[in-house]
């Protein structure tokens, strides 16, 4: 019986690691950098790099193009440069999946600034300067991203949502962001830097941030600026 039980518990321990090794989109046996293996321990990471891999290969065959290669390029180096940081591989691929995926919040299941910050809300207020490092601060405005300064109505917001943050942040939204707009001044919130573009200069945009509101609960991934590095 023992002998039996023994069997059963060595099969299911064989069986989890091997669903979370081979979630992974490469040969987590031959991992051998840090990040990688990273990724292979972790379930959540693991998902994340089997859809990046799935949408990946669909946008390359729908556009075989060489900026797909030149993203899928930065994510892979972004992630190599984490090293063994956990919240900055999972920055990476919240990054690159919002790059490529038509739906900016369909990968976002169980994501929240928590995810990145930890149990502990962080005690920084600046506006986070590296990659899956997080600040808390509070909302200042949300508006419309034309805003010409006067009462907004509703509809207003169908060019576009902004919203700007106590530390000076900033986030930006061509569509109608309803998580943005239920905000409220005052809300407090948690920000985490996802993403610093390869392609802008220190002094340009291009900054990515991961917000969770701690009044709705809701978490929003969107860049610092309309256009890409600022401009």
């Amino acid at each position: 019986m023992k002998s039996i039980l023994n069997f059963i518990i060595v099969f299911g321990v064989g069986i989890l690691f091997a669903t979370v090794a081979d979630a992974a989109g490469f040969d987590c046996s031959k991992a051998g950098s840090a990040d990688k293996k990273i990724v292979c321990g972790d379930s959540q990471l693991s998902r994340l790099d089997e859809l990046f891999n799935q949408r990946y290969a669909a946008q390359k065959k729908a556009e075989p193009d060489e900026d797909n290669i030149h993203v899928a390029r930065n994510f892979l180096a972004d992630r190599r440069d984490c090293g063994d940081d956990r919240s900055c591989i999972l920055s990476a691929y919240l990054a690159v999946l919002w790059n490529i995926s038509p739906d900016k919040n369909d990968f976002m299941q169980g994501i929240s600034a928590r995810s990145l910050a930890g149990s502990q809300l962080p005690e920084a207020t600046a506006i986070p300067a590296k990659a899956g490092r997080c600040a808390t601060t509070s909302v200042l405005e949300v508006h419309p991203r034309l805003d010409n300064g006067g009462a907004a109505d509703d509809a207003d917001f169908d060019s576009g949502t902004g919203i700007d943050y106590a530390n000076d942040g900033y986030q930006v939204s061509y569509d109608r962001e309803e998580a943005l707009i239920r905000s409220k001044p005052g809300d407090p919130v948690t920000m985490c830097l996802v993403e610093i573009d390869r392609d802008c200069s220190p002094d340009e945009g291009g900054k990515l941030f991961l917000v969770t509101n701690g009044r709705t609960g809701e978490s929003w991934i969107l860049p610092d600026a309309q256009h890409k590095c600022g401009g």
